[in-house]
């Protein structure tokens, strides 16, 4: 008897595979904004977990990996003493689909050109490493209107940089988030988002995550 037939010479049916729906591979990296602080988004307050969340409320799974470096930027050597580069050289995921970068406000005040290399050459890296995904890059984001130029400088040599790089860039300094009227979105240490700033972070952010997943690959 063949192992086609069943034991009475009855043809066996044949079996059928579902395909296994590819979960989306989002790769989050940033500074103290994205790891939450003293002043907030520890836990489940964290916008990158109230994102996941939301997605898993809305029917979607995602897989979030959170690169945070408090304190670091594309110059900056913060709490883990890397930069933004060498943090995705390490734990950036090679299938990633998505890669969000955001910040940052750490890096001070630098000659545009250093500013520019150094964002140029993370987006650069993140495209070798993570070949299929889908770059998204938030610029760096103040506690209100009152920007120093300085952090307007560095935002302005990252946009280039990822204008010449092809990934998409944020100005949220443009955007004027943090910036608006609303109250109880930075802790009293002035600098770092509460929980309801990251409520408020996880607002901004989703939609954006939903249109690059959503896009068609090229």
């Amino acid at each position: 008897m063949s192992q086609s037939q069943e034991a009475n010479g009855a043809p066996r049916p044949a079996r059928t595979t579902q395909p296994v729906e590819k979960v989306p591979q989002i790769d989050i990296l940033g500074d103290s904004y994205v790891g939450g602080s003293a002043e907030g988004g520890n836990g489940s307050a964290n916008w990158t977990k109230v994102v996941g969340t939301r997605f898993y409320d809305q029917g979607s799974r995602v897989e979030l990996n959170v690169i945070a470096q408090p304190g670091s930027g594309y110059l900056a050597r913060g709490t883990t003493d890397l930069v933004f580069r060498e943090a995705a050289t390490l734990r950036l995921r090679p299938t990633a689909d998505v890669v969000l970068v955001f910040g940052s406000r750490n890096d001070g005040r630098q000659d545009d050109n250093t500013m520019y290399d150094a964002a140029q050459s993370l987006y650069s890296d993140i495209q070798n490493i993570a070949p299929d995904a889908k770059v998204v890059v938030v610029g760096p984001v103040w506690v209100d209107a009152d920007v120093p130029d300085f952090i307007s400088a560095n935002n302005d040599a990252m946009a280039r940089a990822a204008s010449d790089e092809d990934v998409v860039y944020i100005d949220a300094l443009a955007e004027g988030w943090f910036a608006g009227s609303e109250d109880g979105l930075i802790g009293t240490d002035g600098i770092h988002p509460t929980d309801e700033g990251h409520a408020y972070l996880a607002s901004k952010i989703l939609p954006l995550l939903e249109d690059v997943i959503e896009e068609p690959a090229p």
